[in-house]
């Protein structure tokens, strides 16, 4: 198993890689797919993300196969199904960190600060737009979209006691669209 410092740490330096280009070569190979399916999944980190194309996890942070648990869903937020994935990753998988990643120029950010969406998409930015209140600006819009989906998060029972008992951490990052660069919020 993976502590939550270990796993954040693994991220910052995937993203270094990826900023740098420097060649970073994560395992998809079909021995690495045998693997997988031999011995189960066994990720180092949850990543509750965007479904936005730009922003994928696994390439920002240079991860293989099996590296990550990712959940996606526009505009990033925490509906009963994303809350139950994540759950299931960090009790049965065991998996110590968390990560809410939000990103810059988000689509559904923005329709929520322009006064949100009809139909189907209004599930997503009422959420949205309870979390930013009356914030305008859309890269602070997207900050208080991340904090509030981990606030959602930190407040599950079940989440809490595995934090409590097993040293479970949800953290937020921004991924910056125009240059690459995740920046992890304190």
């Amino acid at each position: 198993m993976v502590s939550a410092n270990e796993a954040l740490e693994r991220l910052r330096r995937g993203n270094e890689d990826f900023l740098t280009a420097r060649r970073c070569e994560p395992n998809t190979s079909l021995e690495r797919v045998a693997e997988l399916y031999e011995r189960g999944q066994s990720p180092f980190a949850v990543v509750l993300t965007c479904s936005d194309s730009r922003v994928v996890p696994e390439h920002l942070f240079m991860a293989g196969l099996g590296d990550l648990f990712t959940i996606r869903v526009a505009g990033n937020v925490v509906g009963a199904s994303e809350l139950a994935s994540a759950v299931y990753a960090c009790d049965h998988l065991h998996v110590k960190l968390l990560l809410v990643l939000g990103h810059t120029r988000c689509g559904a950010v923005q329709a929520a600060l322009e006064g949100g969406a009809k139909g189907a998409v209004a599930a997503i930015t009422e959420r949205i737009s309870q979390a930013v209140g009356d914030e305008r600006d859309p890269y602070e819009a997207s900050v208080l979209n991340v904090r509030a989906s981990m606030r959602a998060l930190a407040e599950n029972a079940d989440l809490a006691a595995l934090a409590q008992r097993e040293g479970l951490a949800i953290k937020g990052a921004i991924y910056h669209t125009h240059s690459g660069r995740v920046e992890f919020l304190a």
